[in-house]
């Protein structure tokens, strides 16, 4: 009787340490929202301090190739996955320079799951050498689930984006350095517009059925002097075309959308940030039994959308460029266990390292571009009518994920004691009404 005492306050005593309750504290009376909010409203002093440009635009581009020769490296996306078999089309860095005279902005986007925490580290000490910082770039990423792995050194990174690998690390991290200091070498006066078409077919709820789904697409049209054309575009989908079972490297479906822009007469170079897709999928509307004829024939739409609003799209040259980004603060890890207990902070700490991050806001004339440090569901932006609140102020709103942080999936705070879905459950590592704090953040920062 007594070892059978011992071992229940042994198993009770390992449950306390490692299991808690779900901080269930109304997210607008904590500090963590109070310092978030007046950080917001410091970068709004900012912003409207800020020196207007007199000159022309500036705007250079680069790719590099961002694969290892001769490294075994698993394939990312869908959970822990075998080394690559083979390359069906090339993984880049592709960089974007901006200049309007006063500032200097970057946009960097790599065709990789997220971008990944250890190479933006390493990239803004390198930067550093140049005369940049972190806060003078706009981070992105495909979020391809046919990526290379092997870039993150903890112990979640290890389980979910395969075996650490320090030649792919660099490798990436020099690609995206030589990509922005070949956009900063190569600029040339321009002028830039805002795109947005749709396509809902393209696009579903993959969290709710027959949901409701942000089905824009929107980017940034680039014309130059020198009759050279570029485009950034972004869509809600998840890019998860290609099924888990094909050890391969490939851009899934905004592989094919750049590939298209670019063999048109009109653009001679393109990059994709993934959107708000932390609840939207892909859709196939054609019932392509092939998912690389339905990721061939999604780009392909999705490059016509961009192609045939092109010369319509109005361009200015004298604009201003300037990236602000707002620090938030969490609250200690709530990765669930179920409906009330969690994974205790410093367990989660230990596995990834824990939480940062910011809200990135990049003004590039009348767009207002927002990147967070997750996936972020495009219903938030339903709710929170974003579009609406610029377009009041004669602007443009525009949305994407990964950042170069990453605290998991920000959905819809109504699916959080409703859903048990992957996303709502397993990926939501904040705990609830974070959508709702996103949310107030960005809205701030649109308004004023």
């Amino acid at each position: 009787m007594k070892k059978i005492l011992i071992t229940i306050a042994i198993i009770i005593t390992i449950a306390l340490v490692l299991i808690g309750r779900i901080d269930r504290t109304p997210i607008h009376t904590t500090k963590e929202y109070k310092t978030t909010l007046e950080n917001t409203h410091q970068t709004i002093k900012k912003i409207q301090k800020s020196v207007d440009a007199v000159d022309t635009l500036k705007i250079g581009w680069s790719a590099q190739c961002i694969i290892p020769k001769g490294v075994p490296l698993a394939v990312a996306g869908y959970g822990f996955r075998a080394p690559y078999r083979m390359v069906r089309d090339s993984l880049y860095a592709r960089a974007f320079a901006f200049d309007d005279g006063v500032r200097e902005t970057f946009v960097l986007t790599l065709d990789l799951m997220i971008f990944p925490i250890e190479v933006r580290k390493r990239l803004e000490e390198k930067l550093k050498t140049i005369g940049l910082t972190g806060n003078d770039i706009m981070y992105s990423a495909t979020h391809t689930h046919n990526g290379m792995g092997g870039f993150d050194p903890s112990l979640l990174g290890n389980v979910a984006m395969g075996k650490y690998s320090e030649e792919a690390t660099q490798k990436i991290t020099n690609a995206a350095f030589e990509a922005l200091k070949d956009a900063r070498k190569n600029k040339v006066k321009g002028s830039i517009g805002f795109l947005y078409s749709q396509s809902p077919e393209w696009v579903t709820n993959r969290i709710v059925h027959n949901g409701r789904k942000e089905n824009s697409i929107r980017g940034i049209k680039i014309n130059r002097v020198d009759n050279k054309s570029a485009a950034i575009v972004t869509y809600n989908a998840h890019p998860t075309n290609i099924e888990m079972n094909y050890w391969i490297l490939s851009r899934d479906y905004p592989g094919a959308w750049v590939k298209n822009l670019e063999k048109s007469d009109k653009i001679d170079f393109a990059a994709f940030c993934a959107g708000m897709v932390a609840s939207h999928g892909p859709a196939n509307p054609n019932n392509n039994k092939d998912c690389f004829s339905k990721l061939e024939n999604m780009g392909k739409v999705l490059s016509d959308s961009i192609l045939n609003i092109w010369d319509t799209t109005p361009t200015e040259s004298i604009v201003s460029t300037i990236i602000e980004k707002t620090p938030i603060h969490f609250r200690p890890s709530q990765v669930r266990i179920e409906k009330h207990l969690k994974v205790r902070d410093w367990v989660f700490k230990s596995a990834s390292g824990g939480l940062e991050g910011d809200i990135t806001l990049f003004k590039i004339g009348g767009i207002n571009w927002f990147a967070a440090p997750s996936d972020i569901s495009g219903e938030i932006a339903i709710d929170y009518k974003y579009d609406e609140i610029a377009n009041a102020k004669k602007e443009h709103f525009m949305m994407t994920s990964f950042n170069g942080n990453y605290v998991g999936y920000i959905t819809c705070d109504a699916y959080y004691d409703t859903l048990a879905n992957f996303e709502i459950r397993e990926m939501n590592w904040v705990g609830p009404e974070y959508g709702a704090y996103f949310g107030d953040i960005i809205k701030e920062l649109i308004e004023n």
